[in-house]
């Protein structure tokens, strides 16, 4: 008897627990096979996303992104549409509970009395029959979630709402990024514009002694020619970079939110300020790959395939029977004197089984699509990962290339500034020609304004790494071997996850809401 009772009571718990026709969750068989690291450097490291851009050392560059996180209008439209989706959430977890609501209504009726069963019996001694009734109720009704169709749907919006925080991280980092970028190239414009006028005024003098050494026939047509087109070249590139420079300054304030022109004391650099600095420190780029699921964007694809693979169970759970409840209590009274005496309650209950028969192939069809939505979201999640994975590998290599030539750049710039010295220490001893101290200045300005660029390049390079990664990192040799636990090498197209996160509730909600500033 025991035992039975067991048994028993063991089936009911499970009826009360009801079921689920989601697939387990799962991990592509591409993703889960992912390399342990990355090919193009020595160390690994642990993930590090708070404030990264500030490796830069840089004030001017921490001042902008400092003001594009206030004040950027795609992250507050992103804040905006995360808020939303946190709302639809809360409308799918209502069916959880049941629904309740207050009534109150006043009927009064009047018909007259030979009608009905007064004509039947006749002779009645009232011509008209009037009632009036008070009442006073409270409703409940309430869908039983048996086969997991609520459930399901609420942990699909859950899924929805962390993939759309994720998808503000990932605007988040894209603005960063662009405010650093387009300030690298203000700053680089800066200096180009800047050398380019004193390389015209060192070619303009060029060309006039070049001229002088013509008619005086020291020197040939072609010469003077050469010289002629190069500084009227060089003059009029001049204009080209001014424009330039007036279109990055004016990108760099829609993404702070700001008029064109109202940058000057954001871009004003202090004294003792060096802008921007060159980051020569070595990145941890043999990280494990399995800290690409930090990467927002990879997150936002894997939660929306989690969402897809909740609303598989919630479609299919809707071909089968749906158990309803509905009750009702209250007062009733013909007077509104006695409406709340205690013996004028009364008390409806009705349980009910709707079963779909015929359809039209409807329900089946969206357990279908909702099949087919759950593929085409594995797909975008392993087109993501591969794609993560291949702008980490191509961003550390182009920061590789970019050192070099950033070392080969200042190895040529000391080879020009002490071509300047020689001249002018020449010119000083009288045994010099300010010609050739001229060719030596002007070829130190080009060897700069090389230089410029290739900081701004070697900063970038820098910066991919960052967007890549999705932040920055630190050396840490115990980090991988913890994070790749979680993946099981299998044969098949999906490797099951060991811990799934299916029991999600509104505290992941709102605590998920409330990392959305950081």
């Amino acid at each position: 008897m025991m035992r039975r009772e067991s048994v028993a009571a063991g089936l009911t718990l499970s009826i009360l627990a009801g079921c689920s026709f989601a697939p387990k969750q799962a991990q592509p068989v591409v993703v889960a096979d992912i390399p342990d690291e990355y090919q193009s450097a020595p160390d690994s490291g642990s993930y590090q996303p708070q404030q990264w851009w500030t490796v830069f050392n840089d004030p001017v560059m921490d001042r902008l992104v400092d003001t594009a996180l206030a004040a950027n209008l795609d992250l507050r439209e992103a804040v905006a549409r995360v808020e939303e989706v946190r709302q639809r959430y809360r409308i799918a977890r209502a069916d959880l509970v049941p629904s309740v609501s207050a009534t109150a209504d006043a009927t009064h009726s009047t018909s007259p009395a030979n009608v009905g069963l007064g004509g039947e019996f006749g002779g009645l001694p009232i011509n008209r029959f009037d009632f009036t009734t008070y009442s006073a109720s409270l409703g409940l009704s309430y869908e039983i979630d048996f086969w997991g169709r609520a459930n399901n749907d609420t942990k699909a919006a859950v899924s929805d709402f962390l993939a759309t925080e994720s998808d503000y991280r990932t605007a988040r980092l894209a603005v960063i990024s662009a405010t650093i970028s387009t300030y690298l190239e203000i700053v680089d414009l800066r200096r180009r514009v800047a050398l380019t006028g004193l390389n015209v005024d060192l070619l303009a003098d060029r060309a006039d002694l070049t001229d002088k050494r013509y008619f005086r026939g020291l020197t040939s047509s072609f010469e003077l020619y050469t010289f002629r087109s190069l500084y009227r070249n060089t003059q009029a590139g001049l204009p080209v970079l001014e424009s330039q420079l007036a279109d990055a300054e004016g990108r760099l304030a829609v993404l702070l939110g700001r008029y064109a022109g109202s940058l000057d004391q954001l871009l004003a650099v202090g004294d003792g300020e060096e802008s921007p600095a060159i980051v020569l420190d070595p990145v941890p780029a043999q990280l494990p790959a399995a800290l690409l699921e930090e990467r927002p964007d990879v997150m936002a694809a894997w939660r929306r395939m989690e969402a897809a693979r909740f609303r598989i169970g919630a479609r299919k759970a809707e071909l089968y029977p749906a158990i309803r409840l509905n009750a009702s209590a209250g007062l009733q009274s013909s007077s509104v004197s006695n409406l709340f005496r205690v013996d004028q309650y009364f008390l409806n209950l009705l349980g009910g089984l709707t079963a779909p028969l015929l359809q039209g192939g409807r329900l089946r069809a969206n357990a279908s699509a909702s099949e087919a939505l759950f593929q085409q979201r594995a797909a975008a999640y392993v087109r993501t990962v591969l794609t993560a994975y291949s702008e980490v590998e191509t961003s550390l290599q182009n920061l590789g290339n970019q050192k070099e030539r950033y070392d080969f750049l200042q190895r040529q710039r000391t080879s020009a500034q002490g071509s300047v010295d020689f001249q002018l220490r020449s010119l000083e001893r009288g045994v010099g020609r300010y010609i050739e101290y001229l060719d030596a200045r002007s070829n130190l300005v080009a060897v700069e304004t090389n230089l410029s660029s290739a900081e701004r390049a070697l900063a970038e390079a820098r910066l991919g790494v960052h967007r890549a990664l999705g932040g920055a990192w630190v050396v840490d040799d115990d980090m991988s071997e913890t994070l790749l636990q979680q993946y099981r090498r299998l044969g098949d197209d999906l490797v099951p996850v060991e811990n799934p996160d299916d029991d999600l509730h509104e505290s992941d909600v709102n605590g998920t809401n409330g990392d959305a500033g950081q």
